[in-house]
This record gives C-alpha cells, structure tokens and sequence, in this order.
C-alpha cells in the first residue's frame, strides 16, 4: 500500500474518531463552534501568547494560530494538518481555517479528499448551490461544500499549488463578525484624526517632560 493510500486512511481514521457523529456540521474534529478562546488553547495545546486581538468594538474579534508540531517525514500516519487559524467574535468561535500540509497529501486527487470528508460529514451540495465562502483565501478554488441552516464547510484547492484547505464557518457569528470589522474600521477612519492629534499632544508632551528632567540634573550638579 502506497504512501498516499495510508495517508487517506489516516485522515479518515482521525476525522472519524474525533467527530462526535457523521454529518455534524458544527465541529470539526474536538473544536465546536461557538467555544470560548479558553477552551480551544486548552484543545489545540496553542499558547494565549498566540492570540491576536484584531478589534476591541463594536465587538471583540480574536484570531489565534496554532501550527502542528514538527513529525519525522518518515511517519506516515502523522497528523496531516499543518496549522489551523481560530477565528473567535466576542469570545465565540465563528470560523475554523485548516491548512493541510502538502507533502502529506502528496499524491492524492481532489476526489480522494472529498472523498475523506464525506466519510465524516456526509453528502456534499451539488456543485450549482455551492457558495464562495467571503473568507475563503485568494488564488482558491472550491472543490467540496456542506451546508446546514447553521453552518457551511468548505474544501479549498489552491490555484497554482496542491494544498488543500478547509473552512468551518458559523453563518449567524460570521455575518455577526463581518458587521463588527466593517464598523471597526469606519470607526478607525474616522477617529483617526483625533487618535493623531492625541499623538501628538502626547509626543510633544515626553519630549518637554524629558528636556526638563535633563534641565534639573544639569542644573543640580551645575558649578560655575
């Protein structure tokens, strides 16, 4: 059996036993959304160091990376996930980005994975009621979508390269999240002036505090 075949099996084997039941379109693998940020750290091992904060308000937008530990080449039922982006609004998680690697699935055609997932997630729509996720990664194209009244899953293919990529996204914190970026950064522009004035303001204020720290050592230790 070729690398590629125990590959395929590997991922089905993982995808299968950490998914609570088939066609459950709310999770993937331990990761269910709508988690907090504390659990998912706690899940994935990732450090809180790893926590980008992308807005404060109108709503909290948090991001964290994890990316999977180093694993011999020559391990073949290694876990094929190369890293995963947590995407959290107001402490839920509303998106799950995976990145396969690509030596590991080497080999592998698009129906193979599609294949892997429908052991997981069930029956995917028909390619005429497929929709582009907005947060689908440029230079992507979709090979695969399941979808549920609360959630969509999407299988990504890059373009100009062989890596696969796989997008879980709550459709109600999503559209939640897109709002509250998009009122962020109008709310960006337009305190934006203010914010720069202050900046200034404060500048200017270090640098008379700094002159007259500097003018009361000197004047201290002056002799004439």
């Amino acid at each position: 059996m070729n690398s590629a075949r125990l590959f395929l099996i590997a991922v089905v084997l993982v995808l299968s036993s950490q998914l609570v039941s088939a066609q459950d379109l709310s999770r993937y693998r331990v990761y269910t959304l709508g988690s907090n940020l504390d659990f998912v750290l706690a899940a994935s091992g990732a450090r809180p160091a790893d926590t980008k904060v992308l807005h404060e308000r109108p709503a909290k937008i948090q991001e964290l990376e994890w990316r999977a530990p180093y694993a011999h080449s020559g391990n073949e039922l290694v876990d094929p996930v190369r890293g995963i982006i947590f995407s959290f609004c107001d402490d839920a998680l509303y998106r799950v980005l995976v990145s396969y690697d690509r030596d590991r699935t080497d080999g592998l055609s698009n129906s193979d994975i599609v294949d892997s997932l429908i052991a997981a997630y069930g029956t995917p729509v028909p390619g005429s009621a497929r929709n582009r996720p907005l947060e689908a990664p440029p230079d992507t194209v979709v090979l695969a979508q399941w979808d549920s009244s609360a959630s969509t899953l999407t299988l990504l293919r890059g373009v100009y390269s062989a890596e696969f990529q796989l997008i879980l996204t709550a459709k109600a914190l999503s559209t939640r999240a897109r709002s509250a970026v998009r009122e962020a950064a109008r709310l960006d522009t337009a305190e934006a002036p203010r914010r720069e004035l202050e900046q200034r303001k404060k500048e200017a204020a270090d640098a008379t505090a700094a002159r007259n720290k500097i003018r009361t050592t000197n004047k201290a230790a002056f002799r004439p």
